[in-house]
């Protein structure tokens, strides 16, 4: 199965890669003041933090580390540009995007709004993207119906997503995932809100949870869990399915606790160390890779650049990936960005910098 399921994603993929296929979990979550109606976000403050205080040089924020660009807004162009810039240039394939349903409750309609805004940067950067699904929001907003909801979300995604040119198929399929199953838990369930699709998708489910699936499910993807490198030797060796998606994370140094938020408490020690051993593993058992994650500064799990690694985690990627894009590539998205901030208000010199963007992504294509 594993020389199969890479050349099927090869072949909806539009960048150049010669070894394994990663992608990144994104979160679309950040807010800041701009963005969020004078008010920063609840996942850079959790219960007590304030970004607008300076801590020994860096933001209060609610993570022991810190974005290289500072706190952003998940659904601002530029920030979104330079996301998917460093990823392209790091030979990630495309992203797995934490999706939040189409329920109207908290802060999940605008975390859909920067959902679209990030989908739109995909097709700017030429890169695939797929949805990862958070059926436990059915459960957190107290929805009464849990299948007519589900069922409106996946219609939503067959409308508004699956039918995309860079939408990750596989199987023939739109590839689905779920953060789950924690509120759609009988595989009956998701056989009820697939059955008005055409195709139906390819599922798959966090691991040890296929069996709540249902028909249409084809396997799993790991994910973070405290046995660490024992946890994902044994899912590697022991679990059989026709497809499985690997995991490749630099660490798990929550902020919960300091950050008055409940939380898993478990630590695996976080850094360059920890990334290497999880993806060599990951890239040795399965062709897809799923780095988690991205951008999840709360359960420090997070690979973009920061203050403290820089571009570390990515150059790990880099080697990884087999892309044709170097280090100066990486730091060229950089640039970029801080002459976007820099130049905001002058549009000549923004067309010129879209240009350099637009010309740095699809150099390869």
């Amino acid at each position: 199965m594993k020389a199969t399921l890479l050349t099927l994603l090869v072949l909806q993929c539009g960048v150049a890669i010669r070894g394994a296929q990663i992608f990144a979990h994104m979160m679309p979550w950040f807010e800041t003041k701009d963005s969020n109606n004078g008010q920063w976000g609840i996942h850079w403050t959790m219960a007590n933090r304030n970004p607008d205080n300076v801590v020994d040089g860096k933001q209060d924020i609610a993570s022991f580390y810190h974005p290289e660009i500072g706190a952003y807004a998940s659904g601002d162009p530029t920030v979104i540009d330079w996301q998917l810039g460093v990823m392209k240039t790091s030979g990630i394939a495309g992203i797995f995007l934490d999706w939040p349903g189409t329920t109207e409750y908290a802060d999940y309609p605008k975390n859909k709004q920067n959902c679209e805004a990030i989908i739109d940067g995909t097709s700017r950067a030429g890169l695939q993207f797929a949805i990862v699904y958070e059926d436990n929001n059915l459960n957190l907003a107290g929805v009464p119906d849990k299948i007519a909801q589900g069922t409106a979300d996946m219609q939503y995604l067959q409308s508004n997503y699956f039918n995309k040119g860079n939408y990750v198929q596989l199987d023939g399929a739109p590839l689905l995932l779920d953060f789950g199953p924690q509120a759609l838990t009988d595989g009956g369930q998701w056989d009820q809100i697939f059955s008005p699709l055409d195709p139906k998708p390819t599922f798959l489910t966090l691991w040890y949870q296929h069996q709540q699936g249902g028909q249409f499910n084809k396997g799993e993807f790991a994910w973070i869990y405290q046995d660490f490198m024992d946890g994902l030797q044994n899912w590697y060796a022991n679990v059989d399915l026709p497809t499985k998606i690997g995991v490749a994370y630099p660490g798990f140094n929550s902020f919960y606790e300091q950050g008055g938020w409940p939380g898993p408490g478990f630590t695996i020690e976080f850094g360059t160390n920890t990334f290497q051993q999880t993806i060599d593993l990951a890239v040795a058992n399965t062709d897809v890779v799923q780095v988690a994650t991205w951008n999840d500064y709360g359960e420090g799990t997070i690979i973009e650049p920061t203050e403290e690694y820089g571009n570390q985690f990515v150059d790990i990627v880099r080697s990884k990936s087999g892309t044709k894009y170097t280090k100066e590539d990486t730091e060229e998205v950089t640039n970029i960005f801080f002459l976007r901030k820099q130049h905001a208000n002058n549009a000549t010199m923004l067309d010129h910098l879209h240009q350099r963007y637009h010309t740095l992504m699809h150099k390869f294509d």
